[in-house]
């Protein structure tokens, strides 16, 4: 079974429902619920989104949300290693650096983002959600 870590975005896209990305999204979530991929999201996302949520929706709505994605997804651990290597890396943005070595520690095979710029020359697959389901097919 493959395995992702998904990105804010990605969670975003879904929980806003923001369209063109939405539908890509949903199905990709389907399957990582359905237990046919693998979904990661990374610690440093947990408390990132329920902050935004919690400003858009409220606090008990944000909680709620945060735990139905608990449910389907495994969390990539940030530890020191992961903080010293985006530290040392050359991103531009330090949130990005902390998913990439996230990711890199965790079995993630890829990342889910639409923020692809964020991430070029990286040795490990960057996909939107509709390259990685059309690599599904």
């Amino acid at each position: 079974m493959k395995s992702v870590l998904c990105d804010i975005s990605f969670f975003l896209d879904i929980i806003m429902k923001r369209e063109p990305f939405y539908t890509p999204a949903a199905k990709l979530f389907a399957r990582i619920e359905q237990k046919k991929v693998e979904g990661y999201v990374c610690a440093l996302t947990l408390p990132v989104l329920f902050h935004m949520l919690e400003e858009e929706i409220g606090r008990i709505k944000a909680a709620i949300t945060l735990a139905k994605i608990r449910i389907a997804f495994k969390v990539a651990a940030v530890d020191e290693k992961v903080i010293d290597l985006a530290l040392a890396s050359d991103f531009n943005d330090f949130e990005d650096a902390m998913q990439y070595y996230a990711l890199v520690q965790s079995p993630a095979v890829c990342l889910i983002s639409r923020n692809k710029d964020g991430f070029v020359n990286k040795k490990i697959p960057i996909l939107t959600p509709e390259e990685f389901l059309s690599m599904q097919s």
